[in-house]
């Protein structure tokens, strides 16, 4: 981290012996409180294992692998919460609010192009 901008960097924290099941993703957030502030990531390091030679991979054994890493207390899943509505509700909703607009934008300047036409037809006499 380079808090005050002089090209000074120190390490926030590092993380040994990660244990992750194949098919994960790695995250990063920030937070600050109340703050409004900026947060970027210039950098991150991270390394593929290699097998020792005569050591074998099963894939059945990785996808059962219970993330953890060394250090951490163990952490208890917790489900994403489920949405109020579904994707394809939305999207019905927002065709629906957009052809509602459609048709009252282009109301109002079907309005608008009858009393312009209607001042025009009008004949004068002089």
């Amino acid at each position: 981290m380079d808090a005050r901008g002089k090209n000074k960097w120190t390490k926030c924290f590092e993380v040994k012996n990660v244990i992750l099941p194949i098919g994960y993703h790695l995250g990063l957030s920030a937070q600050t409180g109340q703050l409004a502030d900026n947060h970027d990531v210039l950098m991150m390091k991270t390394y593929e294992v290699d097998l020792v030679p005569g050591q074998t991979f099963n894939q059945e054994e990785a996808l059962k692998l219970v993330p953890s890493a060394e250090g951490e207390p163990d952490r208890p899943h917790v489900d994403d919460p489920v949405p109020l509505f579904s994707r394809r509700v939305r999207t019905i909703f927002y065709i629906c609010f957009g052809l509602v607009f459609v048709l009252i934008v282009g109301g109002i300047a079907w309005h608008y192009y009858q009393r312009l036409a209607a001042a025009k037809s009008k004949k004068r006499f002089y």
